[in-house]
């Protein structure tokens, strides 16, 4: 087939089989979906500055007055603090105390104070200060507690009185028959024994302070023997593992004259002895005892 086209142009067809393939298009709806901006909205808190605390002091005398007192008893201890409403009250380098008499009291750098013996001492009071350990410390706390300390420079004295505490009289007995010594604050226990023939009353062993720390006793049925000591694991040992009954605080340990132990090896009763009698501790180690050293303390 000839076909005549304008402007002279001559196509040639020839016959052509041509097989239509219909071809499906697969049309895909494609959402294209726009995050939205996420607002962030940023705060930003300004941090008000830090405003020091002035504590002014009177020569560093404040303190709590429940934790130290004018008036002490020997062998009483405890801490010395600031005052509740003050903004040292969680500072325990902040006492420098000058003692007249240390050997009546004595203080720690932590305020820690004991009572030694009966007497009289001055206590000045103050802030640590120079070079020392406990200045050094105070101002590390000074600086956590953001405290700005005046102080007056006024020296404050109290005169401090330390006396014995009230006693009680500890009773002496002995028994011939089980070679034990008995002791006891009670009067009434001490006439009972005495009175049913337990044994003998030899006198006044010592003074037992009426606070302090205690002396405990135990019993042990099988030996028939009383035991004392001030030892608290003692007592658990004994009472736990070789059959001897607690009977709970006969008396309290305290103030500074010795009352020494001894053990003998030999006798199932009444084994330990007790004395303030140094005489008595020297004979006693010649007959077959061995000294334990000191048990407890009395007056």
């Amino acid at each position: 087939m000839l076909l005549i086209l304008g402007a002279g142009i001559l196509i040639n067809f020839h016959k052509l089989q041509v097989t239509a393939v219909k071809t499906e298009t697969s049309t895909v709806s494609e959402t294209t979906t726009v995050q939205e901006p996420i607002i962030v909205s940023e705060t930003t808190t300004e941090q008000e500055p830090v405003t020091k605390v002035t504590y002014s002091s009177v020569g560093g005398s404040e303190y709590e007055l429940t934790t130290f007192k004018e008036k002490l008893v020997v062998g009483e201890k405890g801490q010395i603090r600031r005052p509740q409403n003050s903004p040292l009250k969680d500072s325990i380098y902040s006492f420098a105390m000058t003692v007249s008499d240390p050997s009546v009291l004595s203080f720690d750098e932590e305020g820690n104070w004991t009572a030694h013996k009966a007497g009289k001492t001055d206590v000045t009071f103050g802030f640590p200060s120079g070079d020392s350990a406990q200045a050094k410390k105070f101002n590390e706390e000074l600086t956590k507690l953001n405290v700005e300390l005046e102080v007056k420079d006024v020296a404050v004295t109290m005169t401090i009185t330390v006396v014995e505490p009230e006693s009680q009289v500890m009773y002496r007995l002995y028994n011939p028959n089980n070679k034990e010594h008995f002791y006891t604050a009670s009067l009434h226990e001490k006439d009972t024994l005495v009175d049913i023939g337990w044994g003998f009353y030899e006198g006044i062993a010592w003074q037992a302070p009426s606070k302090g720390i205690p002396v405990y006793r135990l019993y042990n049925p099988i030996l028939k023997d009383h035991h004392y000591t001030l030892d608290q694991h003692e007592v658990r040992v004994l009472s736990s593992q070789h059959g001897w009954k607690e009977e709970g605080i006969a008396w309290y340990s305290g103030s500074t004259k010795k009352v020494h132990r001894l053990f003998h090896k030999g006798l199932t009763s009444g084994s330990h002895h007790y004395t303030l009698d140094e005489n008595e501790v020297k004979v006693l180690q010649t007959r077959g005892w061995n000294y334990e050293g000191i048990a407890w303390y009395g007056q």
